[in-house]
């Protein structure tokens, strides 16, 4: 009985994956046949030279605490590189500001950053939040993206700081 049980397994999953392969592409509807190109999805444009963006370099550096508490983030593009300036916040005076990824989705045209807190120092910190700055560089060879997502990682949360499109 194990037997049968197994093969009709097979059978059924061997239908499932051939269902839809075996139908012709002309539907004999009497439409046109000529295909479309137009697609929901974006795709990535190459440039003059028929380069597509991608990233080539990634810098980060800590610009000292902010003289206001909070959280923000702002985009600048450049020629050939992307600019993020901002202020995450850390729970202690032990945390501070360190790039967690750079991370390039060529199918979206979209860099995403993100930025976390780190323990760094001692045993003892000061027990305030603190809000440090810092800027973070991600240079591109063949194009820039079309959108920059921001995202801030502290105190047990990941949050959408900005969400920019050229």
């Amino acid at each position: 009985m194990d037997r049968r049980t197994v093969l009709s397994l097979a059978a059924g999953i061997g239908s499932a994956a051939l269902a839809g392969c075996t139908g012709g592409a002309g539907g004999g509807s009497g439409g046109d046949d000529e295909e479309t190109s137009e697609s929901r999805d974006p795709t990535p444009t190459p440039n003059e030279e028929g380069e597509f963006p991608r990233i080539t370099d990634r810098s980060f550096a800590r610009t000292g605490d902010a003289d206001e508490p909070g959280e923000s983030a702002s985009v600048a593009f450049g020629d050939d590189l992307v600019t993020v300036t901002g202020v995450i916040s850390g729970k202690n005076g032990c945390m501070r500001a360190s790039l967690a990824a750079a991370e390039y989705d060529a199918d979206a045209g979209e860099l995403r950053v993100r930025v976390e807190t780190v323990r760094e120092g001692g045993d003892t910190c000061t027990q305030q939040i603190v809000s440090r700055r810092y800027e973070a560089g991600v240079e591109f060879a063949g194009g820039l993206p079309a959108s920059v997502v921001v995202e801030h990682e502290s105190m047990g949360e990941v949050r959408t700081v900005t969400d920019v499109t050229r």
